[in-house]
């Protein structure tokens, strides 16, 4: 039976691995020159750390180079036993086939032919029947870790020229592409061999993953070494804290959130912005923050007391040179993002009115940026306060077209009462000021001390048209985006607020109580009450009052009524109950468990509500002053349950009573 050695696969392995071993060790010359140039002027704790990864490297790469080698020998040494066991067999099989025919020639010829047969296997003796040994090959290697940041307790500082820094990059980047190719072939030929060699015994053979170890942390030293150079390039040279640099290498070294919050509180204001400026995943770090240890973190930078202004110098900067990050980050309080995200407003502004000025200069068409244009000057208009009004934060603004933003009126630092007006169908900053306007309704009617937000923080569906036939209304895709931007916003005020937490409470409009509700049922979120006005239906899979995350809920709407219907009602909620596709939950049906009450009873309690908008111009709208509905929003949220008014449907429409027995809407 032949061995399982294949001389041509065996054959290309040797030549692989001499070539591994060849380039291994001829990038001897390139990497230490580029080292050597990276190392002048690479003082401090990271040209220590530079120095002894470079060794490191060295010493790792010289020992794979000597393990392929000495691999290479024992594969010509296995080959040259195959061969010699080859022939043992080979032999051994002629011999058997001669001295066949010789006991035949014993069995069936005459005596002399026998003496003949005799004679031949005096002089043609049995070749040997013990196997060469089948011989072991074995290759063992692991790379070592490299340390790449600066020992906690040394902060000092380090310099370097981030120029000489670069070409150790770039040589690096390219020693590291040929290693991978030989890596590759290293590893085909090893598995290509151990495939069709079994008759050679294999040991430990770490030495392909030992490989790819190696060119692991070559890797990262180019990412590491990239990043510091990217620091010093943001700084102008010069020298930067080891702290900074242990940041700057995050992507190699990744921190968790405690500690890169720690250590940004160590650095000075421009080091953080330089930082920022040059490694954004820093920012994007933060956005995804418990929002607790983003407010603990902001603390620990206030300004010292008795100090000048509300801000520190590190604060200021951040708010100034990073306010879209810092004006929509949950845990800061909200006198710093309204302060940053006014600072972003005014530049947007700017750089929208110029872009507009430099289209049409060239004949170009503006549509889209006379919209972000309309919605930005609505959202300046929106925050600002009259003198006898209370005062009003723009607490979010994002660079979506048109941006999200969020108005409050009153303090949400200070506050002891805070409700969250969110918005339905058809609602976008284009109208900040309408959805500002119904806010401060709700705001004039409650205690002092109280704050309403007007909060269009997700994108709304459309109010379906011929020119826009979107009817993403009818589905809770939208709903739920915006359920968890609103659950991330009532977190970040639990965030800052801690143990003075206000009373918290939503109303909803319309499509907004399908929002809300997605919300409610998030962790980390809850309400005292939950009040929807003419909702568009609450998530199907939310069946019972008891399923949110509030206290009470409470609901309201006008009777339904078609659309060419010129009797009062509201004209939407219903097609949204009765038609979408996955939001048709009445939350004014006794199975809910909630608590209906009246908006259109008349008489004295209030004007009634005459149709689907929170704000009408003649009046009753679910937000228009001295509305039975704003009234009853209001007692809920005071605690005034005693005075709310009862639900009592409204009677038939003229149309509908003369379309009865056509539907329950009159068609």
């Amino acid at each position: 039976m032949p061995i399982e050695f294949d001389d041509a696969v065996a054959d290309k392995l040797v030549k692989v691995l001499e070539a591994g071993d060849d380039v291994l060790r001829g990038q001897s010359q390139f990497r230490s020159g580029a080292a050597e140039r990276a190392s002048e002027g690479f003082e401090g704790n990271y040209g220590v750390l530079f120095k002894v990864a470079v060794g490191t490297e060295k010493q790792d790469r010289v020992k794979l180079a000597r393990v392929l080698y000495d691999l290479a020998q024992e594969i010509k040494e296995a080959k040259l036993k195959a061969q010699e066991e080859r022939a043992r067999l080979e032999e051994l099989a002629s011999w058997r086939v001669r001295e066949a025919e010789r006991e035949q020639r014993r069995q069936t010829d005459a005596f002399g032919d026998s003496f003949t047969a005799g004679v031949d296997s005096f002089f043609d003796p049995r070749p040997s029947e013990v196997p060469v040994a089948a011989p072991s090959v074995s290759a063992s290697f692991s790379a070592q870790q490299r340390l790449r940041t600066a020992a906690r307790g040394r902060p000092g500082k380090s310099s370097a020229d981030p120029v000489k820094l670069r070409s150790f990059v770039s040589q690096g980047g390219a020693s590291n592409i040929d290693l991978d190719t030989e890596l590759s072939s290293v590893r085909n030929a090893w598995s290509a061999f151990t495939g069709s060699c079994g008759w050679v015994r294999v040991g430990s053979t770490s030495f392909v993953a030992g490989f790819q170890q190696l060119l692991n942390e070559n890797r990262l030293d180019v990412d590491w070494i990239d990043g510091v150079a990217a620091a010093f390039e943001a700084a102008g040279g010069g020298s930067l804290s080891n702290t900074a640099l242990d940041l700057s290498a995050t992507a190699v070294n990744p921190l968790s959130d405690e500690a890169l919050l720690e250590a940004l509180s160590t650095l000075s204001a421009e080091e953080i912005e330089l930082l920022f400026g040059a490694f954004p995943v820093l920012q994007r770090r933060l956005e995804f923050m418990d929002p607790v240890a983003i407010y603990e973190w902001w603390q620990g930078m206030n300004p010292l007391e008795g100090a000048e202004g509300p801000f520190s110098d590190q604060q200021t900067l951040l708010l100034e040179g990073f306010a879209v990050l810092f004006g929509n980050l949950e845990g800061l309080p909200y006198g710093a993002r309204d302060y940053a995200n006014r600072a972003a407003l005014d530049a947007a502004l700017e750089e929208v009115k110029a872009e507009i000025a430099r289209l049409e200069a060239l004949g170009e068409k503006t549509t889209v940026l006379e919209t972000q244009l309309a919605a930005l000057e609505n959202i300046k208009l929106a925050a600002k306060a009259n003198t006898k009004d209370a005062p009003r934060f723009l607490i979010s603004l994002t660079q979506d077209q048109p941006p999200l933003a969020a108005v409050s009126i009153g303090d949400l630092d200070k506050a002891t009462s805070v409700a969250y007006a969110i918005p339905g169908m058809g609602t976008d900053t284009t109208g900040m000021t309408g959805w500002t306007n119904a806010a401060q309704n709700l705001y004039s009617m409650l205690p002092e001390g109280s704050a309403v937000v007007a909060w269009i923080g997700y994108e709304t569906p459309p109010m379906p048209s011929l020119g826009d036939p979107d009817f993403g209304v009818l589905d809770s895709k939208r709903a739920i985006a915006g359920g968890n931007n609103l659950a991330a916003a009532l977190r970040g005020l639990a965030a800052v607020r801690g143990g003075s937490m206000p009373q918290l409470d939503i109303v909803a409009h319309s499509y907004g109580t399908t929002t809300a509700a997605v919300a409610l049922t998030q962790p980390g979120v809850n309400v005292k009450n939950f009040i929807t006005l003419g909702s568009a239906g609450l998530p199907d899979s939310i069946t019972k009052a008891s399923q949110l995350n509030a206290e009470k809920v409470y609901s309201g709407h006008a009777r339904d009524r078609l659309m060419i219907d010129p009797d009062s009602g509201d004209q939407w909620a219903w097609i949204g109950r009765d038609f979408s596709s996955d939001h048709k939950v009445d939350p004014m049906h006794p199975a809910f468990g909630g608590r209906p009450f009246g908006v259109d009873t008349g008489g004295d309690a209030g004007d009634p509500v005459v149709g689907h908008d929170p704000l009408i111009k003649n009046g009753g709208g679910y937000f228009s002053q001295d509305t039975e509905s704003l009234r009853n929003v209001v007692r809920a949220i005071k605690g005034e349950t005693a005075d709310i008014t009862e639900y009592v449907p409204l009677g038939p429409t003229q149309m509908q009573e003369a379309q009865m027995g056509l539907g329950q809407h009159g068609w």
